[in-house]
């Protein structure tokens, strides 16, 4: 499931703060082989989120699945990103 099927209403919405397992479409750079590092490959992961309302409004939030998971997690702040660039795309943050 993806963030749009709760949008284009094929999946109920979750309750606030309630985690759900979501597919994200995230940028990656991949090593080639023989030919250094390509960008821009986009690669399909599933990430934690959930819905909560700050001062801004409600938005999507990804959820760490440990508690230092930014210190090993090497790509949680794109995929970070990734989420804020849906949550500008459905106008939940300005």
């Amino acid at each position: 499931m993806t963030i749009d099927d709760f949008h284009n209403e094929k999946l109920p919405m979750p309750k606030l703060f309630r985690v759900v397992s979501v597919e994200l479409d995230v940028l990656r750079s991949k090593l080639g082989s023989g030919y250094g590092v390509i960008f821009d490959c986009d690669e399909t992961v599933i990430r934690k989120v959930r819905r909560v309302k700050s001062k801004i409004g409600w938005h999507w939030q990804l959820v760490r699945e440990h508690k230092d998971q930014e210190k090993w997690d090497y790509y949680i702040e794109s995929d970070r990103e990734s989420l804020n660039n849906i949550n500008y795309e459905y106008g939940l943050m300005k």
